[in-house]
């Protein structure tokens, strides 16, 4: 873990995906660090079973785990429009985990959770939308 922890910087923790909805949706992800983009990719996210728990999906981290200023951009399916949680914005704290739920009706969200310095377990992976 990095000592050179500010207080305007956070780490990117994980980035989860999950899927209330019985449809398979595909959700593209970008990652800027430092105002350069350094990550782009898509992911086909099954649909829920009926009665079934939510399907998850949790992306391989490909970027900086060094503090810094992380803008994470997803947009579903062909929805032309990006969703955009700036980690300047979204976190004081040191650590920012993200995720896209897509809810019953097909709709998505993004929600995030910030983690203080003490408490951040790198490569820890529990959803925050259960």
């Amino acid at each position: 873990m990095s000592s050179n922890y500010s207080s305007n910087q956070s780490v990117l923790s994980y980035i989860e995906i999950a899927n209330a909805d019985n449809q398979p949706h595909t959700i593209h992800v970008r990652v800027d660090y430092e105002n350069e983009e350094i990550f782009s990719d898509s992911y086909v996210i099954k649909g829920r079973n009926e009665s079934g728990p939510l399907q998850h999906q949790w992306i391989n981290q490909d970027w900086p785990d060094e503090p810094g200023h992380f803008r994470v951009h997803m947009r579903m399916d062909r929805n032309s429009e990006w969703i955009t949680v700036d980690s300047k914005e979204a976190s004081d704290e040191y650590a920012l985990q993200i995720a896209y739920w897509i809810g019953g009706d097909g709709s998505g969200i993004p929600y995030w959770e910030t983690i203080d310095f003490e408490s951040y377990e790198e490569g820890r992976q529990e959803s925050i939308v259960v």
